[in-house]
């Protein structure tokens, strides 16, 4: 079993890292989507559908579950045929982000991609987590991360007025 790294952003210029890169996996996306749109003769109202088919193209969507219990948030993601090293995992206070690049092999004319897409997916997370206890481990092709859930403040009931 590997330990993954946790990236954890906290400045601002690691939170515009992330932010850009989003936003240019969302570019990608919406690109393909409307070359989508304008092959099909620019029918209206498939818009979900051609985005779903540009993501479906350019990222391998990892099967996965998200489980809560004892405090803590379990994420399970399978991703065969990637290792610990191409893994990346971006805790956030409200959502987990795993990445993975394939592996490239060298030619001596080029750089290929050998097998799977790019992984890139965003976990929203039912509650707000301490990004320092998010732990990551890989064996056999599952992605499998624990996140302590933050304590709720306890909310103070005012004595009814009489």
């Amino acid at each position: 079993m590997s330990t993954v790294i946790i990236e954890k952003p906290e400045t601002t210029s690691e939170m515009s890292a992330l932010a850009d890169q989003v936003n240019t996996m969302t570019g990608r996306i919406r690109e393909r989507a409307m070359e989508l749109f304008e092959k099909s003769g620019e029918a209206r109202g498939n818009d979900s559908e051609n985005w779903i088919r540009a993501e479906e193209e350019l990222l391998q969507i990892p099967q996965s579950t998200m489980d809560e219990r004892d405090g803590l948030i379990v994420l399970n993601v399978t991703i065969p045929g990637y290792h610990e090293e191409q893994l990346k995992v971006i805790a956030l206070p409200d959502a987990l982000i795993v990445s993975a690049e394939p592996k490239h092999r060298h030619s001596r004319n080029h750089l290929a991609a050998i097998g799977a897409k790019r992984i890139f997916k965003r976990f929203d997370l039912p509650d707000s987590i301490d990004t320092g206890s998010v732990h990551a481990t890989f064996e056999n092709g599952l992605l499998r991360v624990t996140a302590m859930k933050l304590a709720k403040p306890k909310t103070k009931v005012a004595p009814a007025a009489a």
